[in-house]
């Protein structure tokens, strides 16, 4: 079926106008399903390719957008800052290949560029696959799938949708976010009850290994450019975790606590290499802080009692 394409003006700035904004690199498998889902939404679609080899470039003009080039320098927030000063609309969207918004969506979507009181909005992804994929308590393990292939999904929440023209940049080479910024600049944010919803086993590396050596590469090289950023040592530790490195991932899950980053998924990542690494004392620790962290309310154990000191020793 022919898809036909609007044209659109690339220069106008009008109130209420969207910007999709997105980066790709050999996306031609799923760049269909994600321009259709937003036709009759936004006003213009920004590219910014990173080397694409496929057909991607010729499926993208095909709907209209806008392709700027940047080969790849193993830095994600590059490609989309770039894209985002070529931005012209009102407001900017940002989606990924692999991703969709549902039409029915459309209509709410809209209305939030004519907010009075936020500048940007936190949207929910819905990452549908197995339960084995995402083995922790976010699981949502019902419905919402629109493509049917599974029957649950795990959510993750970032600032997507945002006003043009306030500064508002991506940071950080790997798990890049606006959120830094906006959050620094004390910039006026709610929250959108629409979903996008994305497939977890759509990636672009080739094999297991190829992806486990990449996410190593920009892990490593994010610890790098912030070494006080918490976050930055526990994607490390999680690129660390998939490459079987254990000792290094358990390091740096310490490091991430000493910097001030805590979340219930850390106990549970130190108790699993602990246990792998025949620490059976501090994988039991690290497992009952985790049940504390998740469960307050639910058991018996005391975390004051448990403290992080015996923890991170040695580690």
């Amino acid at each position: 079926m022919k898809i036909s394409t609007p044209r659109y003006d690339w220069q106008s700035y009008n109130f209420g106008s969207i910007s999709l904004c997105m980066i790709m690199r050999d996306n031609a498998d799923v760049l269909p399903r994600c321009l259709s889902s937003v036709m009759g939404l936004v006003n213009e679609i920004i590219i910014v390719d990173t080397g694409s080899k496929d057909n991607s470039i010729k499926i993208a003009e095909s709907y209209g957008a806008k392709i700027l080039h940047d080969p790849w320098q193993d830095d994600f927030a590059r490609p989309r800052n770039i894209g985002l000063e070529r931005a012209r609309g009102s407001w900017v969207l940002i989606m990924d290949p692999d991703e969709i918004l549902l039409p029915k969506d459309h209509a709410g979507i809209r209305i939030l560029t004519k907010s009075k009181k936020s500048v940007a909005y936190w949207i929910t992804t819905y990452n549908y696959g197995p339960y084995t994929y995402k083995m922790n308590y976010k699981f949502v393990p019902k419905g919402g799938d629109p493509m049917g292939r599974y029957q649950g999904y795990t959510p993750s929440t970032k600032t997507r949708f945002f006003k043009n023209g306030l500064g508002i940049k991506f940071e950080g080479c790997w798990h890049e976010l606006v959120d830094y910024y906006i959050r620094r600049n004390k910039l006026a944010q709610g929250s959108s009850p629409i979903p996008v919803h994305h497939w977890t086993h759509e990636i672009s590396q080739k094999s297991r290994k190829d992806k486990s050596a990449f996410y190593l590469r920009m892990g490593e090289k994010k610890v790098a450019q912030q070494p006080k950023f918490g976050q930055a040592r526990w994607e490390l530790a999680t690129a660390q975790m998939i490459a079987g490195q254990r000792k290094e991932a358990s390091h740096s899950l310490a490091e991430a606590w000493r910097l001030g980053f805590n979340v219930v998924e850390q106990y549970y990542s130190l108790s699993r290499c602990q246990r792998l690494l025949n620490n059976k004392e501090k994988a039991d620790l690290a497992f009952e802080k985790g049940v504390c962290a998740q469960y307050n309310s639910l058991t018996h154990i005391d975390p004051i009692k448990k403290p992080m000191k015996a923890l991170l020793e040695g580690l």
